[in-house]
């Protein structure tokens, strides 16, 4: 079960009221770019919160050592399986916390992976994980041994690839990823986000970019480097959605065959500013990832990127964490999501009260639970050799709550079967 679809339909009591959807104040625009949902920044129905309780927890000073957590999923039993983009591997943890087995490994064979940045289930049963580079998916069956074969989509003329994120759907495997290519002498790069069948072949195609590239002497801006590749879902319906801004609160849905559906906008939401010790966090953070194209500089922007997180439920709303939940929260709150119905109205803003800060620590959702990764930035940033070199990080904890009803809380908008994102 993928984490983008939350699944808390049957958790979630009380319907969105009707009359309610008649307090949205934003407006449906039709122009040539195609359908505009214009939001204010006003939820039609207010605010709820999610009510949490902890169940269990693994990692920290316990006898399990976790690095960087890149992905958790989890089997229809709440089995779940962390996947671990430092040590290269696959921790798998019963439904009550207990410690199962440990599955792939650092290498380049089969069913190993290095540096794993996705992890995905596959229609026949099999796990899925995208090596970001050299780019590849490994397949590997729950028990550890490896799966099938999938070749990364070579684009015409190309080289290097790389493989962001995976989802399947009934339609078929969508990736994001890039590839490097040249044409008369001149270097490209050729993002893109496509649906493929499972013998490779292209189905449909929702976002493409193709940007000048250089080996030596390049100068990376944020805006363009931290495209779309980490940041879009897909939909029970088989839409997929993505942010293709830095700095605009905007959200392009399209249809499974790849044609634009509409695009979800707030154009009064206001950029979050980076303070001086968050801008050099990030500087320090692309100067390593980029260190491999010498002589070359890094541009960080001066404010944070606005979405920060998008995933959809399994009722078709559309839940989007934006920077200022997620670097200004208030202090007795660990973050909200803005909460969109199908037809891509703003109509709630849920919040989470953890004791978590939603810059440290990381959330996954899957199913009816909850998942919290406790240190996560500062595993990234030690993983960079780029921690404080004063004090080693602490061990990070992955803490399991369940999510309970809550009044209030949105579980449909409206009779529309169409889902946004």
């Amino acid at each position: 079960m993928s984490l983008q679809k939350l699944a808390l339909m049957t958790l979630l009591t009380g319907l969105l009221a009707l009359p309610a959807l008649a307090q949205w104040d934003g407006k449906m625009v039709d122009d040539p770019d195609g359908l505009r949902v214009v939001n204010t920044e006003n939820p039609a129905a207010g605010e709820a919160t999610l009510e949490t309780e902890e169940l269990w927890r693994v990692g920290g000073e316990g006898e399990m050592l976790i690095g960087v957590v890149s992905e958790l999923i989890t089997d229809d039993q709440n089995t779940v399986y962390i996947l671990d983009g430092q040590l290269s591997e696959i921790q798998v943890i019963a439904a009550d916390g207990e410690w199962l087995s440990t599955i792939g490994r650092e290498g380049e064979g089969p069913g190993e992976f290095r540096n794993g940045g996705d992890m995905f289930w596959m229609p026949n049963g099999q796990i899925g994980v995208t090596q970001f580079w050299p780019g590849k998916i490994v397949l590997l069956h729950p028990d550890g041994t490896p799966g099938d074969s999938f070749s990364l989509p070579l684009t015409d003329g190309g080289s290097f690839q790389s493989a962001s994120r995976g989802m399947v759907t009934e339609g078929g495997l969508i990736l994001s990823g890039a590839a490097w290519l040249q044409e008369d002498g001149e270097q490209f790069q050729r993002a893109y986000l496509k649906t493929f069948a499972m013998d490779g072949t292209e189905l449909a195609s929702f976002h493409e970019t193709k940007r000048p590239q250089q080996f030596g002497n390049w100068e990376f801006k944020e805006e363009l480097f931290t495209d779309f590749q980490r940041r879009w879902t897909v939909a029970p319906d088989g839409r997929v959605a993505a942010a293709l801004s830095f700095a605009d609160y905007r959200i392009h849905v399209w249809n499974a065959d790849g044609s634009l559906d509409r695009i979800i906008e707030r154009p009064d939401f206001e950029a979050v500013k980076r303070t001086g010790d968050e801008s050099a966090m990030f500087q320090t953070i692309y100067d390593r990832i980029t260190s491999w194209n010498r002589g070359s500089t890094f541009k960080v922007q001066p404010v944070h990127q606005t979405i920060s997180q998008l995933f959809f439920r399994e009722d078709g709303t559309l839940w989007v964490q934006n920077a200022q939940d997620q670097w200004r929260a208030p202090e007795d709150r660990f973050t909200s999501y803005d909460v969109y119905d199908p037809e891509g109205r703003f109509v709630q803003r849920i919040h989470l009260d953890l004791e978590a800060n939603a810059v440290e620590d990381g959330i996954f959702f899957s199913g009816d639970r909850l998942y919290l990764v406790t240190d996560l930035l500062a595993a990234v940033m030690s993983s960079f050799g780029s921690g404080d070199d004063s004090a080693d990080p602490e061990p990070v904890s992955v803490i399991t709550y369940s999510v309970s009803p809550v009044d209030g809380a949105i579980t449909e908008a409206g009779n529309s079967n169409r889902t946004g994102g």
